[in-house]
């Protein structure tokens, strides 16, 4: 894992300690994540490949949101359904792995 720093620790460890994220705690981590690259900003400047980075991450989070309502929408059988789910985890898990591979670099 990559090193974080204790506050993100403890509220990503207080977010899946039931392993059941709510929207309050979704909203949350999304602010924190967002107070997080206002810092970045204020250290760097507004045009660089963070901030770039920052907005690809809104997007993608827009993008998962109405692809499961879509998916949704089409009223999936459960296999349906364990496919969307593996797909999206899938890609999810990618960034992730993408973002250990990357931070190493630092």
């Amino acid at each position: 894992m990559t090193p974080l720093s204790k506050t993100l620790e403890t509220l990503l460890n207080e977010i899946y300690q039931d392993d059941n994220v709510s929207f309050v705690e979704y909203k949350t981590l999304r602010d924190e994540a967002d107070r997080r690259m206002d810092a970045v900003i204020r250290e760097f400047g507004l045009h660089n490949n963070v901030t770039a980075f920052q907005k690809a991450i809104d997007v993608a989070m827009q993008l998962l949101q109405t692809s499961v309502i879509d998916a949704k929408k089409d009223k999936l059988t459960d296999t349906g359904e364990a496919i969307v789910k593996d797909a999206i985890t899938a890609q999810v898990e990618y960034l992730r792995a993408g973002s250990q591979l990357a931070l190493r670099l630092l």
